[in-house]
Parts: C-alpha cells; sequence; structure tokens
C-alpha cells in the first residue's frame, strides 16, 4: 500500500499525497528510472534528497531526481498532486 493515489495517463503519472498522511509513510527510498516531477498544487511540502537538507516543492518547478538516488517528500499544509515523467 503506498501513501499516495496514482493514475498514467500518456505515459505520465499523476500522483496525489493527501494533507492527512501519516509522516511515517513518507520514506525514504530510490526510483530505477529518472524522473522529472512537476508540482501542480500543495503548500508546505518539501522534497528532500540524500545528503541535503528538505527543499520546498514550489507550484509549477520541476524536480529531477536522477534514477538509483535515496530521496523523501516532507508533509506540507495541503494536498500534493505530481506530474510525474519518466526516462
Amino acid at each position: 500500500m503506498f501513501p499516495f493515489k496514482q493514475e498514467e495517463k500518456n505515459g505520465v503519472l499523476l500522483r496525489e499525497f493527501g494533507k492527512d498522511v501519516d509522516s511515517e509513510e513518507l520514506v525514504w527510498h530510490m526510483d530505477k528510472r529518472d524522473r522529472e516531477v512537476r508540482i501542480l498544487e500543495g503548500s508546505g511540502w518539501k522534497l528532500q534528497m540524500d545528503n541535503d537538507i528538505p527543499r520546498d516543492l514550489i507550484i509549477g518547478e520541476t524536480y529531477r531526481i536522477p534514477k538509483y538516488t535515496y530521496h523523501r517528500v516532507w508533509k506540507g499544509d495541503s494536498n500534493l498532486l505530481v506530474e510525474i515523467k519518466e526516462k
């Protein structure tokens, strides 16, 4: 079970994290492919990459996450909606 809802449209993932998600479910992980993550909605959420401090996620910005790089999200004040493109 994942801490988000997800659907795929034309090879793009739309993923939503609810504002009520348990912070303990937002764990460190890595992905098998490079990803570009564009923030569509959300406030107060952060992205933390391995060996770095958490950074604010800004609506409209795209974040690149290299494959096999540990990262995690930190819970914000509202739902978080992102668009994910895998390379």
